[in-house]
């Protein structure tokens, strides 16, 4: 979802001597720095947040904001409370369901509301939660559904989000519920982008010495599907052939694809084009190479096969991958200033 000419987006946080301020500020450094690729990009969607008391107050000056305050937020956070235990949880929301009709406006506009850990109470209380699913954090359950008798446990899941509303069983993990939120937004891409450097990849982190040039020293695996994978990975740039990696691996083309696949849900090929494809997206986001220079340094010898597997990964082609996902201002004129 691509920002549209002039699209806004305004985020309230909520504030209290007795909520959480980690998960706020953790949100608070995301969206920082989609603002400054928002900048970067010269994008037209425009993020600002302010935090709010449970009053409507403004909050302490020293919780970071950005923008003008807004009477219309397009999504609200709840970071959630320090409670001790379960009844001071029903405490804490009985003393701000004032809070509630701000929570039940801003989703009747088509908002959203993020919980949490015990904020997601907060969300019970205004009857957000009725039939819908929610990621409750397990000390409170009780209480959540004493607030929400009609909400559905989402066992298993450390955050979940239905109809704008959300909720996430965990103060660390703040980030990344408030990630899953903002991706179904118009900053989709910036949320994306946004994700890509601050949350662990580990397909990322290995093709990360490449990326600098760093040559590293040959790894060797236990397993034969181990050596495989890592075959794959130190060869990146160099022409594929099954039976070459089936050499590495110990074993024969046909078993080595039958156990690949199982062990993988791909073949050793897809792998490949997937390691690839990951390789020329982040040097697409972070360096000023032309297409034809990632094509060959991602191994591909044909720009036109590379486009096709790139597009059909991404459902971009890679110009335009780069315009909308770049971590870098655009290049300017070097040496221009060195001119008499």
């Amino acid at each position: 979802m691509k920002a549209s000419a002039g699209t806004a987006l305004r985020i309230e946080i909520l504030w209290s001597p007795e909520m959480f301020s980690g998960p706020g500020m953790s949100i608070c450094d995301l969206l920082l720095m989609m603002a400054s690729l928002a900048t970067l990009r010269a994008e037209a969607c425009r993020i600002s947040w302010q935090w709010t008391g449970s009053a409507g107050q403004p909050a302490p000056s020293h919780l970071p904001s950005s923008g003008r305050r807004s009477a219309r937020p397009d999504i609200v956070v709840v970071p959630g409370w320090h409670a001790r235990n379960g009844p001071h949880l029903d405490t804490l929301v009985r003393r701000n369901r004032s809070v509630c009709d701000r929570l039940l406006a801003v989703h009747a506009r088509g908002g959203q509301v993020l919980g949490i850990y015990t904020g997601v109470a907060l969300l019970g209380a205004a009857g957000l939660l009725r039939h819908r699913a929610a990621a409750v954090p397990w000390p409170f359950v009780g209480v959540l559904q004493r607030h929400a008798p009609q909400l559905r446990l989402a066992q298993g899941e450390a955050w979940v989000g239905q109809d704008g509303v959300w909720s996430c069983d965990s103060p660390a993990l703040a980030t990344d519920a408030m990630l899953a939120v903002l991706r179904n937004t118009a900053a989709q891409s910036l949320a994306d982008s946004a994700g890509a450097v601050l949350l662990h990849s580990r397909e990322r982190q290995q093709l990360a010495g490449r990326i600098a040039a760093a040559t590293g020293s040959r790894r060797s695996g236990p397993g034969t599907l181990e050596r495989a994978r890592r075959f794959l990975e130190d060869q990146l740039e160099s022409p594929y052939k099954l039976a070459d990696v089936a050499r590495a691996a110990a074993t024969s083309p046909r078993s080595l694809l039958r156990h690949f696949r199982a062990a993988h849900g791909t073949t050793p090929l897809g792998y490949l084009h997937r390691l690839r494809v990951t390789r020329a997206k982040m040097m697409l986001e972070t360096t000023y190479l032309n297409v034809e220079a990632i094509t060959i340094a991602c191994g591909y010898r044909d720009m036109a096969m590379f486009r096709r597997v790139f597009v059909q990964a991404t459902g971009l082609n890679p110009s335009d991958y780069r315009e909308q996902f770049r971590l870098r201002d655009r290049r300017r004129e070097w040496g221009r200033d060195l001119v008499d």
